[in-house]
């Protein structure tokens, strides 16, 4: 049991360090490329920061652990507007454009709406996945165009400047660290999802539980170190785009990936419990930043306390 839980932990560890990478390398590529900054966040980031969550879920779809698929992805867009932002909004109070703000949050409920829907049948069909996954890939396509400007002209100076991690200055080398943080999080997921299923059968619980607590926290960790060093640099609305974004490619790349590889089945405590937390926690979200013109402290707590509201009852259930 010792070694099943270092286990755990390390690939907990490799996930952290290897979604790092991505952030960076993502970061870096986009400016590398010219792409807006404001797309950055509510795409290029979300999808380096979400890509744990694809590659746990996908492979444990792979590995005929529906359970651990649906509940990771699930599980990390609770864990990421009601913990991690929760957090961050009561350490720094963020502004909140409207303007900015509307379009994902909205796209967010719905595709958190469409997910429950979808699911009814105790069942994420293959033909049902690749809705979610077409249609979470087209709305890469629509932020980025509409976001879309004509990048201004900098000095090789001012471009070099950008970079405060001098490993990135360069492209091929963006391209190179995104390619080794693929590779950990590769090997992370793997360490995660055979010793997560083992300590799960330990505690009797269901797999689904892990994967919603315990697995989506820790592939929710690129999230949170974005959201950390958003805050640290007095720019936390970054981090409001990315969790947002991050959502919305949970419940729909995330989880139509893994359906379109092999049908994702749950219990019917998912369906009545979990989806639900997950459109409450998303429209608590919408009212409280609408509601202010900005997400206060006031509101961080409301959102942490429906968090630790949402875990005490998966507690109480333990999982089933």
């Amino acid at each position: 049991m010792h070694l099943t839980i270092l286990l755990f932990l390390a690939g907990l560890a490799l996930i952290a360090k290897g979604g790092g990478y991505f952030v960076g390398a993502s970061v870096a590529i986009a400016k590398h490329t010219r792409i807006p900054r404001i797309v950055i966040g509510t795409t290029i980031v979300s999808i380096a920061t979400t890509s744990p969550e694809s590659i746990v879920s996908t492979t444990a779809s792979l590995a005929g652990k529906p359970g651990i698929a649906i509940g990771n992805a699930v599980g990390s867009a609770i864990a990421n507007i009601g913990f991690i932002l929760g957090m961050i909004c009561i350490v720094r109070p963020i502004p909140v454009k409207r303007e900015d703000f509307n379009v994902p949050s909205r796209s967010l409920l719905a595709a958190a709406a469409l997910l429950t829907v979808l699911t009814v049948g105790l069942t994420l069909s293959r033909a049902s996945g690749l809705v979610l996954l077409l249609l979470g890939l087209s709305y890469l396509f629509f932020d980025y165009f509409r976001h879309r400007r004509p990048p201004p002209h900098k000095t090789q100076e001012e471009t070099e400047a950008e970079f405060s991690d001098p490993r990135m200055r360069t492209l091929r080398r963006a391209i190179l660290f995104f390619i080794l943080g693929l590779a950990l999080v590769v090997v992370g997921s793997k360490l995660m999802i055979g010793s997560g299923v083992k300590i799960a059968q330990s505690l009797g619980v269901s797999p689904i539980f892990i994967g919603l607590t315990f697995i989506a926290f820790g592939t929710s960790l690129p999230e949170l170190v974005t959201a950390i060093a958003s805050v640290r640099r007095r720019v936390a609305d970054l981090s409001l785009g990315n969790i947002v974004g991050a959502g919305l490619l949970n419940c729909t790349v995330v989880s139509g990936a893994a359906a379109t590889i092999c049908p994702l089945s749950m219990k019917r405590m998912t369906q009545i419990y979990n989806l639900p937390a997950l459109l409450l926690i998303v429209a608590a979200l919408i009212i409280l930043a609408r509601a202010g013109g900005r997400l206060s402290r006031l509101d961080g707590a409301i959102l942490l306390a429906l968090y630790v509201a949402y875990i005490t009852g998966l507690i109480l259930l333990r999982g089933y």
